[in-house]
């Protein structure tokens, strides 16, 4: 869309909120009720109006109601699965509350168990406009909350890529151009941004202790910038905890199994009294890790003698710096097989008139110690990491308003090798804001109006033991506003138009505006068409923008002995002076740091996105879902490229020759001058005819850019901020533009009662428009084009199994210094639940079942199989 498209969909939304609110000022009258069998309520009940086709769902204790009904007469109907009931001759007042209860005698059903389907969409939640989703239940998830993996509880659903390259690290993306700490998928907990501020991405160990407290998870496929902003321009995970009051009791999980797995989570909530209720939860956990060491010389290497270059799990060690389908060496792991994770939050609920609003108060903190995870700068271990949390929020029916602070105390390690220094990695950050939104019914509930704004300020300090940054050049302070809309009209009883909008500004960026549109197509009852429209964004992250960590040492003394001290005639005999001392005072070689560096010139990534998608119920036992997508993406963000020999080189304007490749990626990083004396004095003079002569300081700069035998490494001899000597090794930069395209289908078949059958296919496909040829090299999805699964799982009163496999089709992977091919792949889990009374229950998961010795990401863990049992206690 261009300015004048953007500037009209402005002025539209902007229309919309002026008249709006005023027509969202109809009273009418209400209709509360519950439905229950037996004194106990039901959930997920479809209550219809048959008059106005306005529908909702009861929630867990069987309510239900309808706000701004007119006055009138008017016929209810109540749907579940097979079973359904009416309730006639409803009278609705001005003003008043009609009150039902419906008592109900039904058996469980098939149908109910389908959580998207057409006669339901209504009911979604406020925020999301029709896409792609899939949701896995609070039911499905106490089965599989024993890993403590929250990615695999999405493992098998349809457009999930789930990229595992340790215990806990995750990559979770959809719809292409993964890479490792992967941030196009956001993802929040009770409308809480959880990613890590730093990177833009998930720690994953801070959600283990936390599966036994989630409600639900919802997984948006497709472009959400609309709602959520930057870095959603995947997707989005909703994850939404249990309330003390619909989940009261006391719960423990052990756990034990393979690489020493022990955990214990505990949960309780309880009834405070009068409106209050309260719940805690709490986890402790140690245990192994798949991750080796990837020192040839470390004690995990056995055999290793000092003398040998033993090859890594897979692949084999890279000679040099640059060098690809191979493995960096490593330092030993700081910590061997010693994960500790402990988690816990409290959370304090406070109902108010009749439950018409509810104030939250909630306080958590997670400590995690050992982990490692794939970065583009190496594998890089969690020495120590604190990161609490505070949550306020007050909400209505209409109203939510939430307060949010968090922060992210971490001491990581690089471990690439560096045999000069044990390079830290130390981040002190910070996120707080406020968000609020409104909602309103108009017209007999054939329109729904949503309007929000949300304000976020971060900090970033990296500052190590000895005063210096670690991780960014400087602290970083930065805030950015949003306000966000949302438009929904039932044009007839079979179409529905669904608009939103979200303006973006950021002190990183320029302002964004991100519409989306869609149109929902009941074609039959059970059966709807969904057209949708997206424009998402990415910002760069901080590590991105303002990046500058040393990666290694670069031997420069040697070079400088070797040049400025030549043995020739043009030079005097006590050598030039080139302002780097070729030893240290204790006479050891010179070294300077070879450094990777941010760009803070960065533009945004932007993505077009459309997408056609049907979901239907056949039988009322099998649901399928069919989704098309084909996106348009510009501007992506580079995973970190050599600093010179690419064709992203950005030539001065008085560049003689005018080749990229030539010329820096990052022109902010200066090229190393030296003293006068060594700028003026040939090592090679002047010949004719045309050569120019070779001064000192030249031939060392020529020597670092070619330091093997002429070949370039991408190094750059080049100052710091601070001026100091460095070699730029590393940068980012943006590049391509790229159309994708593909097809997610899930199937979910009821073979009976308490027999699932599912399955998933994803295909996948790009093409870069660019054209240079070149590109192709840079710029990779990390992706495969095809992938399934397929699953089989039992669900009865006392005893519940499931197995479940996915087939991943071989790709090539490129993220910073890992680049290599990941072979095709197959995995198998399973999992088992007796209830051996009301009280206790034992439990069995194993994930890689098969033990398939495999790595998803080239540069992961290699994974094997985990077998985990646990024993539950619930009261």
């Amino acid at each position: 869309m261009g300015s004048r498209g953007r500037r009209a969909a402005a002025l539209v939304l902007l229309s919309a909120l002026m008249w709006l609110p005023v027509a969202a000022q109809e009273t009418g009258g209400r209709i509360e009720g519950r439905v229950q069998n037996d004194g106990k309520g039901i959930a997920n009940v479809v209550v219809m109006i048959q008059q106005t086709r306005a529908v909702e769902l009861t929630d867990d204790k069987g309510d239900f109601a309808f706000a701004s009904v007119p006055p009138g007469t008017y016929t209810l109907v109540f749907t579940l699965g097979d079973n359904n009931t009416v309730r006639e001759g409803v009278v609705v007042q001005e003003g008043l509350v009609e009150e039902l209860d419906i008592a109900v005698d039904w058996k469980g059903g098939i149908v109910e168990k389908v959580k998207v389907f057409a006669a339901a969409e209504r009911a979604a939640k406020i925020v999301d406009a029709p896409a792609a989703v899939t949701e896995i239940t609070e039911e499905e998830i106490s089965r599989e909350a024993a890993h403590g993996q929250a990615p695999k509880l999405l493992e098998f659903s349809p457009g999930a890529e789930v990229t595992q390259s340790g215990l806990y690290d995750f990559n979770f993306n959809t719809r292409g151009f993964n890479s490792s700490l992967n941030r196009r998928v956001a993802t929040y907990i009770d409308g809480r941004d959880v990613s890590v501020i730093l990177l833009g991405a998930q720690e994953w160990a801070a959600l283990s202790g936390l599966m036994d407290d989630i409600g639900s998870l919802e997984f948006v496929r497709g472009p959400s910038a609309a709602l959520y902003g930057a870095n959603a321009s995947s997707g989005v995970i909703n994850i939404t905890t249990k309330s003390p009051r619909n989940s009261l009791g006391t719960s423990v999980r052990m756990v034990g199994g393979q690489i020493g797995t022990r955990a214990m989570v505990l949960r309780h909530a309880n009834h405070l009294g009068g409106d209050w209720y309260a719940k805690v939860v709490a986890s402790i956990e140690n245990s192994g890790d798949f991750a080796i060491s990837r020192n040839p010389d470390g004690p995990d290497n056995v055999s290793g003698t000092g003398d040998d270059l033993l090859d890594p799990e897979y692949s084999e060690f890279c000679m040099l710096i640059g060098e690809v389908d191979c493995l960096p060496e490593e330092k030993t792991l700081f910590r061997s097989q010693d994960n500790d994770i402990m988690s816990g939050s409290l959370r304090i609920d406070r109902y108010f008139n009749d439950d018409e609003g509810l104030l939250t108060l909630e306080y958590g903190v997670s400590d995690i110690e050992g982990p490692v995870f794939q970065t583009g700068i190496g594998r890089v271990q969690v020495l120590n990491a604190k990161r609490p949390f505070y949550r306020a929020s007050y909400s209505t029916d209409r109203w939510n308003v939430q307060a949010h602070y968090a922060e992210r105390q971490g001491d990581q390690v690089n471990l690439t090798q560096d045999l000069i220094v044990n390079f830290e990695l130390v981040s002190d950050t910070k996120r707080y804001g406020i968000e609020g939104q409104g909602n309103w019914k108009f017209a007999g509930d054939r329109g729904r109006f949503v309007i929000g704004a949300a304000h976020t300020e971060e900090r970033v300090d990296t500052t190590g033991p000895d005063g210096d940054q670690t991780v960014v050049y400087t602290p970083i302070s930065t805030d950015r506003q949003a306000i966000f809309s949302q438009f929904d009209w039932k044009l007839n009883d079979k179409l529905e138009l669904v608009l939103a909008g979200r303006f973006d500004q950021n002190t990183l960026h320029d302002t964004q505006f991100s519409p989306k549109a869609a149109l929902v197509w009941e074609m039959l009852q059970n059966h709807s068409f969904r057209f949708t429209y997206n424009e998402a964004f990415q910002v760069a992250n901080y590590s991105e923008f303002f990046l500058n960590t040393r990666i290694s040492a670069f031997p420069m003394g040697g070079f400088v002995q070797t040049i400025c001290n030549a043995p020739v005639p043009t030079l005097p005999p006590e050598g030039v002076d080139c302002g780097i001392p070729p030893t240290q005072p204790d006479g050891s070689p010179t070294f300077i740091p070879i450094i990777a560096v941010g760009n803070d010139d960065l533009k945004l990534e932007q993505t077009q996105a459309w997408e056609v998608g049907y979901s239907g119920l056949f039988a009322r036992r099998l649901f399928v879902t069919l989704d098309y997508y084909n996106n348009r993406n510009r501007d992506f963000i580079t995973d970190l490229i050599p600093q010179v020999g690419t064709i992203l080189g950005q030539c001065p304007d008085d560049d003689p020759i005018g080749d990229p490749t030539l010329c820096p990626v990052n022109p902010d990083f200066l090229p190393w001058v030296s003293t006068d004396e060594a700028e003026t004095t040939f090592l090679v003079p002047p010949r004719p005819p045309g050569f120019p002569g070779l001064t000192v300081a030249q031939a060392l700069r020529n020597a670092v850019d070619n330091s093997v035998g002429g070949q370039s490494l991408g190094f750059r001899l080049g100052q710091n901020l601070d001026g100091s000597p460095v070699v730029v090794a590393r940068t980012y930069s943006n590049i391509g533009l790229v159309d994708t395209q593909g097809v997610d289908f899930g199937a979910q078949y009821f073979l009976t009662d308490n027999l699932n059958l599912q399955a998933s296919y994803s295909w996948f496909d790009f093409d870069i428009l660019d054209d240079d040829p070149r590109i192709r090299d840079i710029l990779l999805p990390n992706s495969p084009e095809h992938k399934a699964s397929l699953s089989l799982s039992y669900a009865g009163d006392k005893f519940d199994a499931r197995v479940s496999g996915r087939w991943v089709d071989d790709f090539r992977w490129s993220a910073g210094v890992f680049q290599g091919d990941v072979e095709s792949y197959t995995s198998v889990d399973l999992g088992m639940n007796y209830k051996i009374d009301e009280t206790f229950s034992v439990g069995l998961n194993v994930t890689n079942a098969l033990n398939n010795e495999v790595f998803q990401a080239f540069g992961g863990t290699l994974l094997n199989r985990r077998a985990l049992v646990n024993l539950t206690y619930r009261n």
